[in-house]
């Protein structure tokens, strides 16, 4: 039988058992402690990048107002030149539909009479005068302006057979008084007759 005898005065061991406890809480301590300070070091260095961040998107979108406002008088004047282009199309088209007019009128003056005025009004009411060589010429050119495109020279690109000039009217006529005409017999007159807008467009639509 072995017998175990404690040499150690029992404050002794008493004392050795408070030291070894404080060695643990002092190394629980610093754990934590550096644990703390991990953890508020990771919140302070992600405050500071938020703010920098923040600061950084403020600065951006200040340039970017910036940018703006300094194009916006550009964007204003880029405007303005569409509008004018818009408008200048329009009047680039209105001169191809009178265009068109002269073209399909000059087809079916005869040859012996002479056109000194032409006019047209918004509305598509054309007013002519001219010089012919007799009241028959006149009266002649008032029903081939009624025939045209119906039984009198068919144009290929109107598919549509019906007048471009409607309800020819001579407004008047008489002895011509321009001494350089060459025949004694000769007249003068006006007339004024309607135009087909959409026969017109049509074929300014197919002439283009």
């Amino acid at each position: 039988m072995i017998l175990q005898i404690n040499l150690l005065p029992e404050s002794r061991m008493l004392k050795l058992q408070s030291l070894a406890r404080k060695r643990t809480a002092t190394a629980i301590a610093v754990i934590i402690g550096v644990v703390v300070a991990t953890v508020i070091i990771t919140l302070v260095l992600l405050l500071g990048y938020t703010a920098t961040v923040n600061a950084t998107g403020k600065a951006r979108v200040a340039t970017l107002n910036k940018d703006i406002d300094s194009q916006r008088e550009l964007e204003e004047k880029a405007t303005t030149l569409q509008d004018n282009l818009a408008g200048f199309s329009g009047l680039q088209a209105s001169r191809l539909y009178v265009s068109e007019i002269f073209r399909n009128l000059g087809n079916v003056i005869p040859a012996e009479i002479k056109i000194k005025s032409f006019a047209i009004t918004p509305d598509y009411l054309v007013t002519i005068s001219g010089d012919a060589p007799s009241f028959v010429s006149v009266s002649t050119f008032s029903k081939a302006l009624q025939d045209y495109n119906v039984n009198f020279k068919p144009q290929p690109t109107l598919p549509e057979r019906k007048p471009l000039f409607n309800s020819p009217v001579i407004t008047s006529v008489s002895k011509s008084s321009d001494a350089s005409t060459t025949s004694a017999g000769s007249v003068s007159f006006s007339m004024t007759f309607k135009v087909d807008p959409s026969l017109f467009s049509k074929s300014a639509a197919v002439g283009r």
